[in-house]
């Protein structure tokens, strides 16, 4: 499946922005489908290098184990390790800061494991997935923004 992308305008400071996303094991108070989050590795400086995240997305339960990367300023990217539902599953955060606004941009690539699922069906939960949670991001740091 190519790449699923979006992009949204945020009122709010990049490094706000990278906050929220770096901060892992807060994702449940600000993403419903995110049923919990634990750091499971650290790298040699603390950020986080391995996630376990477990997840109901549209009434399917999931967990999966990411490798957290920061492959340059404001971004930072999971790559699915272990997981059920996908047998690739990889997001790249990145944040372009404007002034009084920043850009949020979320990349998904994923390959559903489950046989016989149409490639649409696929594309559309991966759609409304990516809506959501960038959304859900997008109304978090403004809210932390104005405190």
């Amino acid at each position: 499946m190519p790449v699923v992308s979006k992009t949204v305008e945020v009122t709010a400071p990049a490094a706000t922005i990278m906050g929220i996303v770096a901060d892992f094991e807060a994702y449940p108070q600000w993403n419903e489908e995110v049923t919990g989050a634990w750091v499971l590795a650290r790298y040699d400086d603390g950020r986080p290098s391995q996630l376990r995240l477990d997840t109901s997305v549209q009434g399917m339960q999931g967990t999966y184990i990411q490798a957290v990367y920061y492959p340059g300023d404001n971004q930072i990217q999971t790559v699915m390790q272990q997981g059920n539902l996908f047998s690739k599953q990889e997001q790249l955060f990145a944040v372009v800061d404007m002034g009084p606004v920043s850009l949020l941009t979320v990349d998904m690539d994923v390959e559903v494991s489950m046989a016989g699922v149409p490639s649409m069906m696929v594309k559309k939960v991966v759609n409304d997935a990516l809506e959501h949670l960038a959304g859900n991001l997008k109304t978090r740091a403004e809210q932390l923004a104005q405190n």
